[in-house]
């Protein structure tokens, strides 16, 4: 099989198992500047889940993490940003995984943090 197949099919795969049932919405808070994205712990866990299963390769985690915010230019910028701070944004998403917390992408520009569980934005189920 070619590689450019398999890691295709690997991405896919990987997206969607991170869509699963017990993955929540985002949580979207905006003011005039930017948008914060929080991700649910939930939701961080299978997105991490589906990173790991996917071997971290920097497009399919694209695909996995920026894939479910509700604004397509955010998405894309997240997308692009991504590869570029890589493991940056794998750091903080095994942190938030780790801390059972929430991971959060704010938006203008791109950046990937940990929310700690029970703070305003990052509350269970």
């Amino acid at each position: 099989m070619r590689p450019a197949l398999l890691i295709t099919i690997v991405a896919v795969a990987a997206l969607l198992l991170a869509m699963s049932a017990d993955a929540r919405p985002v949580r979207t808070d905006c003011s005039r500047r930017t948008c914060s994205y929080t991700f649910p712990p939930a939701t961080t866990a299978a997105m991490k889940r589906a990173a790991d299963r996917a071997g971290w390769l920097a497009g399919p985690a694209a695909d996995i993490i920026c894939v479910r915010l509700p604004h397509r230019p955010a998405a894309l910028a997240c997308a692009a940003a991504l590869k570029i701070t890589y493991e940056h944004a794998r750091k903080r998403l095994n942190q938030a995984y780790a801390q059972g917390g929430c991971f959060t992408i704010t938006a203008s520009p791109v950046r990937f943090s940990v929310t700690p569980l029970g703070s305003r934005s990052c509350v269970s189920g």
